[in-house]
């Protein structure tokens, strides 16, 4: 039976022309934080055919400086890295919350990002909150340049779109950022988008205009290996309240999927939802149709 259903998310996968992943672990280890998780939830998640995986910062909560990493934690960090290599999975980093004082937390997850062949290390440009949204922006295109520059590493740096309407990191914002930065690029939150936009996306068209407004400023290169993360929301009139069930809200994956095979674009989604890998059992035939 695994591997029948191996081969249906496999297929799902290679017709939508997108890596299917899921965030911080798997129904029976809901939250890695130990690379012993981590080796289990890969191979749990190889069993069933998915391909990308993205880390919580959790999993490197006792790390509080770089040299720690090389001193403690690189053989670790390896053996994650293999074992994803070995297994087709693809990692990215996440860090939803940096401090305003976010210079050694960056320099600890870009490394490790690097060292462990990640796909990005993803943050939220709203790491400087007590300021004025234009200024606030500038010192994180200032940060982030000042720490690519320092470090001189290979991994890149994902810049996720927001929930809140009060805080930086509209998708305007997002582009602004990637724009006047190296080695970054747009992740798109829909949920994020949605909530913002205090039920954003209604109809295939309001995707379609996500995607034309990011082509136009940024070029269609992004498409090639575009970086999505999916997940149903609650909202108010100030943004995000908080994550649901994807069977609970008024998103359509559907919707996103099928502009997605429109326009021909490739690279990863990541379904976040509490019934983490299982959401994409339980939505089998559903997918497979989608992808038809």
């Amino acid at each position: 039976m695994d591997m029948l259903i191996r081969k249906k998310v496999l297929k799902i996968q290679e017709r939508l022309g997108m890596r299917l992943g899921i965030v911080n672990g798997t129904r029976d280890k809901p939250l890695v934080k130990t690379t012993e998780d981590v080796l289990f939830v890969l191979r749990e998640l190889y069993k069933v055919g998915l391909k990308a995986f993205v880390l919580p910062k959790e999993l490197f909560s006792e790390i509080t400086d770089v040299s720690d990493i090389y001193k403690s934690y690189y053989g670790d960090l390896l053996k994650i890295k293999e074992e994803a290599s070995k297994l087709n999975i693809e990692l990215s980093l996440h860090h939803p919350s940096l401090t305003d004082m976010p210079d050694e937390e960056l320099k600890i997850f870009c490394t490790i990002a690097s060292i462990m062949d990640a796909r990005m290390f993803i943050i939220r440009p709203n790491f400087y909150r007590n300021m004025p949204k234009d200024q606030a922006l500038t010192l994180v295109v200032y940060k982030i340049n000042e720490i690519v520059n320092e470090l001189r590493l290979d991994a890149r740096i994902g810049i996720e779109i927001t929930g809140k309407t009060q805080e930086p990191g509209s998708l305007e914002d997002v582009i602004d950022v990637v724009k006047r930065t190296r080695n970054t690029e747009p992740v798109i939150n829909w949920a994020h988008i949605h909530a913002r936009g205090v039920g954003a996306l209604r109809s295939e068209g309001d995707y379609r205009h996500v995607i034309d407004t990011l082509r136009a400023h940024i070029g269609s290169g992004w498409m090639r290996n575009a970086y999505f993360l999916f997940s149903g929301v609650s909202y108010g009139p100030s943004g995000e309240i908080q994550h649901i069930p994807l069977k609970e809200s008024d998103l359509r994956l559907n919707d996103l999927i099928r502009q997605i095979m429109s326009f021909g674009i490739q690279g990863t989604l990541i379904l976040e939802d509490p019934d983490r890998e299982k959401l994409v059992l339980n939505m089998l035939n559903e997918l497979a149709q989608m992808v038809r």
